[in-house]
């Protein structure tokens, strides 16, 4: 297991300017799991720090059999591992607006998996399959938004990923667009991963973690009051798709 003291950006440039930023903790978290076992973190059970694998796995059991399968039945490729980069609960909560799954067969990207999530408790998944590219650990690509994340921006558009996972840092870019190609929303996520090797590590991050969580959310609300005293448009949800694996 791997902490990722991640600098978040966001900035929304139309039709009224917003910006801020914040740092998060990440963990970075390999399945099948062969870290050292942790005092103060657990996976599948209530800990100070914990991960539960079906909050990422379509409420399957298993993350990386659930992953194994989807790749299997829609790209009839195999995958043997995967790495997990998301928020961690904090006695038993967290929230986060994205997390990400990268697929690995033979230390080789397969495919990655976004699972995101609003504040409304509902989530999307979004598989992008990665084929004829050698530089495995970088990829840049483009999707369509089917999923409502604030209430003042629409479904419709699409989103333009690019990131950049090795063994030592992420560079995660996504920005959205609209249907005319205007660049609405910027986002980033980056920072260097550090090795949690003992125990005393891992506490000292306990409690910064669970600043920045209580944090994250009072920045959603806090971002969401300066949007309407802008009067910027206000978007009623939609009743969301059915498929929230695309």
């Amino acid at each position: 297991m791997k902490f990722i003291k991640a600098l978040v950006f966001h900035r929304r440039n139309f039709p009224k300017v917003n910006e801020f930023n914040y740092v998060s903790n990440y963990i970075s978290i390999c399945l099948p799991l062969k870290d050292k076992k942790t005092n103060f973190f657990s996976l599948n059970k209530f800990n100070i720090l914990s991960i539960y694998e079906k909050e990422y796995a379509y409420e399957h059991e298993n993350l990386l059999e659930w992953c194994k399968e989807i790749v299997r039945e829609r790209y009839k490729k195999n995958i043997d591992s995967l790495e997990l980069i998301t928020m961690p609960k904090i006695l038993g909560y967290a929230f986060n607006p994205v997390s990400f799954i990268f697929c690995y067969f033979q230390k080789k990207l397969v495919c990655t998996i976004l699972k995101v999530n609003n504040t409304f408790s509902e989530n999307h998944y979004y598989i992008n399959y990665i084929k004829n590219n050698e530089e495995k650990h970088e990829q840049n690509y483009n999707i369509e938004k089917l999923f409502h994340v604030s209430p003042f921006l629409p479904r419709e558009g699409y989103y333009k990923v690019k990131y950049k996972n090795n063994d030592d840092c992420i560079q995660f870019y996504i920005d959205y667009y609209d249907n005319n190609d205007n660049n609405i929303l910027q986002t980033s996520i980056s920072g260097k991963k550090v090795n949690v090797d003992k125990n005393i590590i891992l506490l000292k991050n306990i409690f910064i973690t669970g600043f920045l969580v209580a944090r994250v959310i009072y920045l959603i609300h806090f971002q969401a009051i300066k949007l309407y005293f802008k009067k910027a448009k206000f978007y009623k949800k939609p009743k969301q798709n059915e498929d929230r694996l695309t």
